[in-house]
C-alpha cells in the first residue's frame, strides 16, 4: 500500500472520528482549567467569604511558599526524576535565616540560599554520580537536612533576633497592595515560564526527561543539567523557607513539613507527568492555587484538618490517575 493510500485511510479514519473521540482528550487536556473554574464556581455558592479579597489574598499568600517549592519540583519531575528533600529544605532555610538574621538581612538571606543551593547539587550527584535512584537519594537528603534542624534547634522554635526592617518586610510587606510573597511567586513563576519554553536550557531539561539516552546521543550535557536542575529545586525551596521565617520571624523545626508532597500534588494537577518530559510550569500555578482553595473552602466550611488530610490524598490519587489518561491520550 502506497504512503498517499495510507493517508487518505488515516484521513478518512480521523474525519469518521465520534464527537466524543474529540471531546473526550480536550477535556482531559484542559482537566486542570476547568477544574479551577468549576471549583471557584462551587466556593462561592458554598461560602458567601470565598470570593472576599481579602480571603482570596490571603489564600494566594498562603500558597506562595508551596508555590515555590511547586516551580522547582515540577522542573525536577520534568526531567524525571523527584526531590522529597524540598519540604525538609524549607526548613533549613528558615533556620538559618532566622540565625543569622542579626548579620543583616542580606547576609541571612544569601547563607539560608546558598545552603539550600548546596544541598540540592548533592542530591544532583548522588543520582549523577553514584547512580542513586532520585527518590532514595533526595528521601535520605530529606531525612538528614532534617536532622539537622532538629540537631541545631534541639527540637525547639529559633527566633529572628535582631532581624532588621527589610527582614520582615520579604514575609509581610506589600507591594502596589499585593502581599510581597505574591509578587515573588507570580515573578518566578513568569520568569521558568519563559526560560522552560524559550531558552535553550529549557529544552535541554525537557529532552533529558523525554529521553536521556538520546539526549547524550544528541550531545546533551545530562548529568550537568541534572545537578543544575536538583540545585535549582533547592534554590527555590530556600526562597519559600525565606518566605515562611520573614513572615513570622520564628523558625519552626517542622517548617515546611510536608510541602513537598503538596507540591508534587499541584505539579501533577497542573498538567506535567510523572514520567517526564510532558508539562510545564505554566500550569503549575492552577495546580498550586486549586489545592490552596480546596484547603480554604474546608476551613470555611469548618472542616476538621484530619478530615482535609484525608480529602488531600484522595485529590493526589484522582490527579495521578488524569495524568495518566492524559499521557495515554496525548
Amino acid at each position: 500500500m502506497s504512503s498517499v493510500e495510507t493517508g487518505q485511510r488515516q484521513g478518512a479514519q480521523s474525519s469518521k472520528a465520534s464527537p466524543q473521540d474529540r471531546i473526550v482528550p480536550l477535556l482531559l487536556r484542559y482537566s486542570h482549567v476547568a477544574s479551577f473554574v468549576l471549583l471557584i464556581v462551587l466556593a462561592s455558592l458554598i461560602s458567601p467569604y470565598f470570593l472576599d479579597v481579602t480571603n482570596l489574598l490571603n489564600v494566594v499568600r498562603g500558597a506562595s511558599m508551596v508555590g515555590l517549592v511547586a516551580i522547582g519540583m515540577t522542573i525536577v519531575i520534568l526531567s524525571r526524576g523527584i526531590d522529597l528533600s524540598a519540604g525538609s529544605i524549607v526548613g533549613v532555610a528558615a533556620l538559618t535565616a532566622a540565625a543569622a538574621a542579626s548579620a543583616g538581612s542580606p547576609a541571612a538571606w544569601a547563607l539560608a540560599l546558598l545552603i539550600c543551593m548546596l544541598l540540592g547539587v548533592v542530591n544532583g550527584l548522588l543520582v549523577t554520580k553514584l547512580n542513586l535512584q532520585p527518590f532514595i537519594a533526595t528521601l535520605a537528603m530529606m531525612i538528614f537536612a532534617r536532622g539537622s534542624v532538629y540537631l541545631y534547634s534541639d527540637g525547639g522554635d529559633v527566633y529572628a533576633e535582631g532581624a532588621d526592617a527589610m527582614f520582615r518586610w520579604l514575609g509581610s510587606g506589600h507591594v502596589l497592595g499585593l502581599p510581597v510573597p505574591v509578587v515573588v511567586f507570580i515573578a518566578v513563576w513568569a520568569i521558568f515560564c519563559y526560560v522552560m519554553h524559550h531558552t535553550r536550557w529549557g529544552r535541554h531539561v525537557y529532552a533529558v526527561g523525554a529521553n536521556e539516552e538520546a539526549a547524550r546521543v544528541y550531545g546533551i550535557p545530562v548529568d550537568r543539567i541534572k545537578i543544575q536542575v536538583y540545585a535549582l529545586s533547592g534554590f527555590l525551596s530556600g526562597m519559600a523557607g525565606l518566605l515562611l521565617v520573614s513572615r513570622i520571624s520564628v523558625a519552626e523545626p517542622n517548617a515546611g513539613n510536608l510541602f513537598e508532597l503538596d507540591a508534587i500534588a499541584a505539579t501533577l494537577i497542573g498538567g506535567t507527568s510523572f514520567d517526564g518530559g510532558v508539562g510545564g510550569v505554566a500550569g503549575t500555578i492552577l495546580g498550586v492555587l486549586i489545592l490552596a482553595m480546596i484547603t480554604n473552602l474546608l476551613n470555611l466550611m469548618s472542616v476538621s484538618p484530619f478530615v482535609q488530610m484525608l480529602a488531600m490524598g484522595i485529590i493526589i490519587v484522582v490527579a495521578v490517575v488524569m495524568s495518566d489518561l492524559r499521557n495515554r491520550k496525548s
